[in-house]
C-alpha cells in the first residue's frame, strides 16, 4: 500500500509498521482524549491492539492500561492479538468487558456500599424467579402480570441509570403500579440475598465511585490509560462509569462508528459518541474511512442509505478495491417467491466457486427466516440460524408435529409422552408413570393403555386425550394437509392456550405472539407442500410431509462447504461474508413497522450495517405483495418498497430503483389516515403560507437546474427549507426547525421560493 507508514526496524517498532497515515496517528496519539471514528471494515481491532503495544513501548506499566469491550469474544480476540505483538508483558493489561471490569472492582471494594465480596451474580432466570416470588407477595395473578415484561422494564430503567424512586418522583409510573411494588421488593430481596444482577454490576460501581471519592481515586490512579471499543453502543451507566474513571487524567481513547449504533433497544445511546467532542473540547479526532472489506459498488450503496441521517458525524467510507459486481436489486411476488429466488441464486453462486459458508442471508427480525427455512430445507441446502432456532426445532412446532406423528403411528411412544399433557389436561407425573409401567408389563404401546382408561382424578384428562386423537385420526383421512394441521392446532387447544397468555394490559405476551406466528408458519409450510406423484390419500400426504421434515434434518450427507448462515442484522454485527442477501426491504418490514420517526435513523443504520457485511456480492430483495398466515388464514396485502431503496446510485446497482416519493413513517401514516386528515392538510397549507418571507412568491419546480445551493424551497409537508448541498441524486436541506436532512431528487414534492 503506497501510503503506508514504514521504515527500518530500528526506526519503527513492528507494531507501527504497515499502517496508513490515519492508523498511524491513531496508534501513536497516546495522551488526552481521542475519538477514533472507525467505519465498517476499516481495521479498528488492528489499531486498538497496536495502540496498546505503543503505550507499553513508551514505558507505561501494563497494569495501568484498561481496554474495555462489549463481548467476551471481542475481549479474548484483543488479548490474543496483543500477546502476539508484545508477548507476556501484555498479561497484566486489563482487557475485559464492562461487566467483568466492574465485577473485579466490586469484588475488591463493594463492602463500602453494604454487600460482601462474596456477592452472587444473578442471571435472567434468577431475576424472573425473584420477581415471581414478588408477585405472590403482592397477590398478583401470574396470568395477569407478565413477569418478563416487568424484568425488561426494570432493565430498561437501570440501563439509563434511573432508579425506582426517580421513576415515582418524576411521575413516570404510579406509586402503586405492579412495576414499582415488584421492583422495590426485588431490590430488597436482592440485597437480602447478597446478590447483584448484570445491570447492578455497572450501577453499583458508579454508586461506589460517587459515594466514596477515595475508592474512585484508587482506581482512577490505577488506570491511567483507558480504551473503549464499540463506543457507539455505550449506555448512560457505562458513560458515567468511564467519566468517573478518567476524570483526573483524561486519557481516554474511544473507537466507534455512530453509523453502526444499532442497539437502542438495549439502552445504547448514540448521542454519547456524537457528543464526545462537546464533552472533551480538546479531543483529537481521527477518521478511519478506508474500508478493506467491500467493493466500491457495495460501499456506494451503503453510503447512500446512511448519509441521509440527520444526526451523524461527517465521514464516508472508501476503498481501493475494484468496483466489483453491481448490487443486485431483486423484486419477488411475495415472501415464498422471494425465498425460492434466494435458493436459486445460492445455487448459481455455488457454481461460481463459492461455498455455503461464504453466504449469509440477513433480515430485520427472526420471523422473516421462516419461508427461507422451508425452501432451503426442500432444496437440501444446509443452513444454520444465528441467535435462534430453526422452525422445526422450536418447542411449539415439535408439539404440533407430535400430534401428527401419533396420528400416523399410534405406537410412537415418544410423541405420546410429548403431547399427552400439552396443553395441560391434569395428567401428572404419577399418572404417566403408571401408564408407562402398565404398558411395559403388557408389552403394548402407551396409547393402548391410555385408551383402556386410567382411574383417579387424571382419568378424565386421559380419556379426553384418547378421544381427541380418535377425532384427529378421522380428520386425517378426510382433510387435505393444510386443513388437518389447522384442525390439530385448534382442536387440541394449542392456539387457545397461547392466546390466553396475556399481560396485565390484556395484550398477548411477546412469547405468545412469537409462538403463534410460528404455528401459522407451519400451516403455511403445509399449504405449500407438494407430495410425490405416488401419493394418493390424505394420510399418505401427511406421512410424506413428516418424512420430508425428518429427512431434511439429517445432516450426515451434507456436501463439503459448511452451511449458509441466516441471521438478523443485530446478530450480523462485526461479521463479514463474500456473498450477502438482505431480504424483505419493504416498508413495515425493514424499516420495522414499530419504528417511529425518532428511530428511523437507527433503522437506516441497521440497513447500513447489513449492507456492509458483504465483501464481494450484495443482493437486496423486496416483494410486491406480502402474503402471510395469521390465525390459520392467508392474508395478502400490497407491499411498498423500503424508503431505504429510494435514491440509490443507479451506476452501482443492477435492477429497478423505486421511483416517486418514499413512504412516510408509520407515525405520519397514522396521522394522514385519521379522521382529521382535512384539518391537518389545511394546517399545513396555512403553515406554508405564513412561512413565506416578505416579497416572496412561489414558482413550480419544472427543472432540476433550478436546484442550486442557497435556493429556498417550500417542501410538501415540511415547510420552508434551504438547499445547502447537492450530491448525485440527493440534496441536503436545512429545515425551518434548524435540522438538516437529505432528500432524493426523484419524486421531490416542492415549490421554489423566489423574490418578487
Amino acid at each position: 500500500m503506497s501510503d503506508e507508514i514504514e521504515g527500518p526496524l530500528e526506526e519503527q517498532p513492528s507494531h507501527r509498521q504497515h499502517l496508513t497515515p490515519e492508523q498511524y496517528r491513531a496508534v501513536t496519539t497516546i495522551d488526552g482524549p481521542l475519538l477514533i471514528l472507525a467505519g465498517a471494515g476499516s481495521g479498528k481491532t488492528r489499531v486498538l491492539t497496536r495502540r496498546i503495544a505503543e503505550i507499553l513501548h513508551q514505558g507505561i506499566p501494563a497494569q495501568q492500561i484498561l481496554a474495555v469491550t462489549f463481548t467476551n469474544k471481542a475481549a479474548a480476540e484483543m488479548r490474543e492479538r496483543v500477546l502476539e505483538l508484545i508477548g507476556d508483558a501484555a498479561e497484566k493489561v486489563w482487557v475485559s468487558t464492562f461487566h467483568s471490569t466492574c465485577c473485579r472492582i466490586l469484588r475488591a471494594d463493594i463492602e463500602h456500599i453494604g454487600y460482601t465480596r462474596r456477592f452472587a451474580i444473578y442471571d435472567d432466570d434468577d431475576q424472573v424467579r425473584i420477581l415471581k416470588d414478588q408477585m405472590d407477595v403482592w397477590g398478583y395473578d401470574r396470568t395477569a402480570v407478565d413477569v418478563r415484561s416487568i424484568r425488561s422494564q426494570i432493565d430498561h430503567y437501570k440501563n439509563r441509570m434511573i432508579t425506582v424512586d426517580q421513576v415515582v418522583s418524576e411521575r413516570r409510573i404510579h406509586l402503586n403500579s405492579p412495576l414499582v411494588k415488584m421492583w422495590r421488593g426485588y431490590n430488597d430481596a436482592m440485597h437480602a440475598s447478597d446478590a447483584l444482577d448484570f445491570n447492578d454490576l455497572i450501577g453499583h460501581t458508579v454508586k461506589l465511585f460517587k459515594e466514596h471519592p477515595a475508592i474512585l481515586a484508587k482506581w482512577r490512579d490505577r488506570f491511567q490509560y483507558v480504551m473503549v471499543d464499540e463506543y457507539q453502543d455505550t449506555n448512560r451507566g457505562q458513560y458515567d462509569l468511564l467519566t468517573h474513571l478518567v476524570s483526573g487524567h483524561g486519557n481516554i481513547a474511544v473507537v466507534g462508528d455512530d453509523d453502526q449504533s444499532i442497539y437502542g433497544f438495549r439502552g445504547a445511546d448514540v448521542s454519547i459518541i456524537l457528543n464526545f467532542e462537546r464533552d472533551n473540547p480538546e479531543a483529537a479526532v481521527i477518521r478511519l474511512e478506508q474500508n478493506y472489506r467491500s467493493t466500491k459498488n457495495i460501499l456506494s450503496v451503503a453510503n447512500a442509505v446512511v448519509q441521509i441521517n440527520n444526526n451523524r458525524l461527517d465521514k464516508k467510507l472508501w476503498t481501493q478495491s475494484p468496483n466489483g459486481a453491481k448490487v443486485q436489486l431483486s423484486i419477488a411476488q411475495d415472501e415464498q417467491d422471494e425465498a425460492k429466488r434466494v435458493v436459486r441464486q445460492i445455487t448459481k453462486v455455488r457454481r461460481h466457486g463459492h461455498n455455503y459458508e461464504d453466504i449469509a442471508i440477513i433480515y430485520r427480525t427472526n420471523a422473516m427466516s421462516r419461508p427461507l427455512e422451508t425452501e432451503l430445507t426442500r432444496a437440501k441446502i444446509p443452513f444454520r440460524i444465528v441467535g435462534g432456532k430453526k422452525l422445526y426445532d422450536r418447542r411449539e412446532i415439535r408439539d404440533i408435529l407430535g400430534y401428527l406423528r401419533v396420528i400416523v403411528n399410534p405406537a410412537d411412544d415418544a410423541a405420546v409422552l410429548r403431547i399427552i399433557n400439552v396443553p395441560r389436561r391434569g395428567i401428572g407425573a404419577k399418572t404417566l408413570s403408571k401408564i408407562r409401567a402398565d404398558a411395559a408389563t403388557r408389552g403394548t404401546p402407551l396409547l393402548v393403555v391410555a385408551r383402556a382408561g386410567v382411574s383417579g382424578k387424571a382419568g378424565d384428562g386421559v380419556k379426553a386425550f384418547s378421544n381427541l386423537l380418535d377425532e384427529l385420526t378421522d380428520a386425517a383421512r378426510d382433510k387435505p394437509l393444510r386443513e388437518l394441521v389447522t384442525t390439530v392446532i385448534e382442536r387440541s387447544g394449542y392456539r387457545a392456550a397461547l392466546q390466553a397468555d396475556k399481560t396485565d394490559k390484556d395484550e398477548l405476551t411477546l412469547d405468545a405472539r412469537g409462538r403463534l406466528a410460528n404455528i401459522d408458519a407451519l400451516i403455511a409450510d403445509a399449504a405449500t407442500f407438494k407430495p410425490p406423484e405416488s401419493v394418493w390419500t390424505n394420510m399418505d400426504a401427511l406421512t410424506a410431509w413428516l418424512d420430508s421434515i425428518t429427512l431434511a434434518a439429517d445432516t450426515k450427507n451434507i456436501p463439503p462447504g459448511g452451511e449458509v448462515t441466516l441471521m438478523t442484522v443485530h446478530s450480523s454485527k462485526g461479521l463479514e461474508f463474500p456473498v450477502v442477501f438482505c431480504i424483505q426491504l419493504n416498508e413495515g418490514k425493514f424499516p420495522h413497522s414499530r419504528s417511529e420517526e425518532q428511530s428511523i435513523d437507527e433503522e437506516r443504520r441497521l440497513a447500513y450495517v447489513a449492507f456492509t457485511r458483504a465483501m464481494q456480492r450484495l443482493i437486496i430483495s423486496r416483494t410486491q405483495k406480502s402474503r402471510a398466515m395469521s390465525n390459520g388464514r392467508f392474508n395478502t396485502t400490497e407491499a411498498k418498497p423500503s424508503r431505504f431503496l429510494f435514491g440509490l446510485p443507479q451506476a452501482a446497482c443492477d435492477g429497478e430503483i423505486p421511483s416517486g416519493a418514499p413512504a412516510r413513517s408509520p407515525q405520519e401514516e397514522r396521522i394522514l389516515d385519521s379522521p382529521g386528515k382535512a384539518k391537518l392538510n389545511a394546517f399545513i397549507r396555512n403553515r406554508r403560507a405564513s412561512a413565506l418571507p416578505d416579497n416572496a412568491v412561489l414558482m413550480e419546480l419544472e427543472s432540476m437546474d433550478q436546484l442550486q445551493v442557497g435556493v429556498k424551497l417550500l417542501l410538501d409537508g415540511k415547510g420552508m427549507c434551504e438547499i445547502i448541498k447537492l450530491k448525485g441524486s440527493m440534496i441536503r436541506v436545512t429545515l425551518s426547525t434548524g435540522r438538516s436532512t437529505w432528500l432524493p431528487l426523484q419524486g421531490l414534492q416542492a415549490q421554489v421560493v423566489v423574490n418578487d
